[in-house]
């Protein structure tokens, strides 16, 4: 069988690709397949998921944290672009202090807007206090005029990470696990039947296996072909103009 790009997933999507895959299964026959445990298996952590997935989304916060996380990309984007451009200009102080700049963004990652949110938080957090604390990189903000951008920056990734921190003080009101949990124990069940099934073909070849391994191969082709385009699509946007982000919710 193919390979689903689960981690790239967001979660409503890997919800779908569950249900979509149980269903076809459901069709094909889990009993007559010998897979019918590990079916329900992955029936009942797809349905956790989605209980764990309402819950989030019952949340006020998530939608706030969503915009505040828009604003933050924006701002270290403009300041990656601006510094990029400056790298390049003929005057030596004014391309120092935009390689200068850069190198720092660099070193926690030349993508930070791709990373999950508390990875991304932290790196915003130490490349701001550099920015703002560390003599040279204080200069270099003032010589490119960036200032309000790196207090942009930080002033919005500041009320992220309290906002995130309310967040997880109100999950943990509820009892169960996190829907982070829930979508590593989902995507655990996916794989085991990917494996038994793999091996059922293998071991016992029949038209049957080969008619589901193919219907699911569809099903994972067009999932990963919905992912790659929106990568293909982000790099271009990303690399041509600064737009309004619409909230990610991808997994992670």
């Amino acid at each position: 069988m193919k390979t689903a790009l689960l981690g790239r997933y967001r979660i409503q999507e890997l919800i779908q690709f569950i249900s979509n895959t149980l269903m076809i299964v459901k069709q094909h026959g889990p009993d007559k397949l010998k897979i019918k445990a590990l079916y329900q298996s992955l029936l009942q952590q797809h349905q956790n998921l989605q209980q764990a997935s309402k819950q989030d989304s019952m949340s006020e916060i998530t939608p706030q944290l969503a915009r505040l996380d828009a604003r933050r990309d924006r701002a270290i984007i403009c300041l990656r672009k601006i510094c990029g451009g400056y790298a390049a200009h003929h005057r030596d102080n004014m391309s120092n202090a935009g390689q200068l700049i850069l190198a720092r963004i660099d070193k926690y990652g030349s993508k930070l807007y791709h990373q999950n949110y508390s990875a991304e938080t932290a790196a915003l957090k130490n490349l701001c206090r550099e920015l703002q604390t560390d003599p040279l990189c204080i200069n270099a903000v003032q010589e490119l005029n960036v200032e309000e951008v790196v207090v942009e920056m930080n002033t919005v990734n500041t009320r992220f990470e309290k906002l995130f921190i309310q967040r997880l003080q109100e999950f943990s009101q509820y009892e169960g696990k996190s829907t982070q949990e829930h979508i590593q124990l989902t995507s655990e069940a996916y794989r085991t039947l990917v494996q038994h099934l793999d091996a059922h073909a293998t071991l016992t070849p029949s038209e049957e296996y080969t008619l589901l391994i193919n219907h699911l191969n569809e099903n994972i082709d067009h999932f990963n072909l919905m992912i790659e385009r929106r990568k293909r699509g982000v790099e271009f946007e990303q690399a041509d103009t600064i737009t309004d982000a619409s909230p990610d919710t991808s997994v992670g």
